[in-house]
């Protein structure tokens, strides 16, 4: 839904230059020969806006459309049962609301996940990150170990669907991407480097703003 950034329809939908936003991801993947199928979730009040979108930019590919949950671990677990699957299949799941992922980046997580059945995209922390409690700085953890988490992930399809069914077996149902499910089913997850500066997630207005500026480069 976007609602962090306080406009009336998602952000995904926001033109940003002459596309909106969710088009600049649809583009890369439909353009990749190693991607077969793009799976959609969303909220059945944009099921509409989205299918415009599509018809528009995308009037010769093949999308599948499927209803979002309550919860981001719902849509993701709705996304997985939206295709006739093989288990050997490559899943990459990828927010909506990064529009500069690349070629590379799928190429990448690609070859990792079918090295060793899942990955991710991490940026490396530049600044120093503390644990505050009640105002109260309680720990500064080690900067060196420390990645911001990405999108694509990446998994074998078997994996993934079996870590989905696994949290939902143990009530576990908000988690906030699918790595730390993968992680809890105690599949090992590969770390893929991403870039901190270029594949940005559109959350605020701060960040649309940096994005406009990076399609102008």
């Amino acid at each position: 839904m976007g609602q962090r950034m306080g406009t009336a329809v998602p952000k995904q939908f926001l033109q940003l230059g002459k596309k909106p936003i969710i088009a600049w991801s649809i583009e890369t993947f439909a353009a990749s020969p190693l991607i077969d199928k793009i799976i959609i979730v969303i909220h059945p009040d944009y099921k509409q806006q989205l299918e415009d979108v599509i018809h528009t930019y995308f009037p010769d590919t093949d999308i599948i459309i499927t209803h979002g949950g309550q919860t981001r671990q719902e849509s993701c677990f709705n996304g997985l049962q939206a295709y006739d699957f093989a288990n050997d299949d490559i899943v990459l799941i990828h927010d909506a609301a990064r529009p500069f992922i690349t070629d590379d980046m799928i190429k990448q997580c690609i070859e990792i996940a079918t090295l060793y059945g899942a990955c991710g995209i991490y940026a490396p922390l530049k600044e120093t990150i503390a644990q505050v409690n009640d105002s109260t700085v309680t720990h500064i953890l080690p900067r060196e170990t420390l990645y911001a988490a990405q999108t694509p992930q990446c998994f074998r399809y078997s994996i993934i669907m079996d870590a989905h069914q696994k949290a939902r077996e143990r009530n576990t149902t908000n988690a906030t991407d699918d790595v730390s499910l993968a992680l809890l089913a105690r599949y090992t997850v590969k770390a893929i480097t991403g870039d901190f500066y270029t594949n940005i997630k559109i959350t605020t207005n701060e960040d649309m703003e940096l994005a406009k500026l990076l399609i102008k480069e």
